[in-house]
């Protein structure tokens, strides 16, 4: 098939498949005598690889290590950037709980003092956020 029935057959637009052949994602399409490329379904599947891995937020960069040899994937080095890529995700998911957790604090915290009248000044502010340390920070 050529670029643009495979381009349409992946959903992807043609110049990222070109990209994607450049950086070597992609093996190099065979070429028909006027030059164009001509792709089998091998290049389907391993499009629809690179998209599920970058789905899953792996860079392309990541990519290159996980095939071995142009050919399928590296187990191995696959579940090696699982762990990394689930470590990841829960990082940014703790980081993401703690930043929630402060939110909900300091909207509380605000409540409070616009219901008894008051306006926050400038330094009570930044005695307000100087008590955003999770440690003092509860679910409200």
């Amino acid at each position: 098939m050529r670029i643009g029935q495979l381009a349409q057959a992946i959903d992807l637009p043609t110049s990222t498949i070109r990209f994607y052949e450049q950086k070597g994602l992609l093996p190099p399409a065979a070429r028909t005598a006027k030059g164009y490329r001509q792709y089998n379904t091998h290049a389907i599947e391993r499009l629809k690889m690179i998209k599920f891995a970058t789905s899953l937020g792996f860079s392309l960069d990541d990519l290159p290590g996980l095939f071995a040899s142009g050919e399928g994937l590296d187990h191995q080095q696959v579940m090696g950037h699982l762990r990394e890529r689930k470590q990841d995700i829960d990082d940014l998911m703790a980081k993401l709980e703690r930043q929630k957790s402060q939110m909900v604090y300091l909207m509380h915290r605000l409540e409070e003092l616009w219901k008894a009248g008051h306006c926050m000044t400038a330094c009570e502010l930044d005695g307000l956020l100087e008590g955003l340390n999770m440690d003092n920070v509860r679910e409200v």
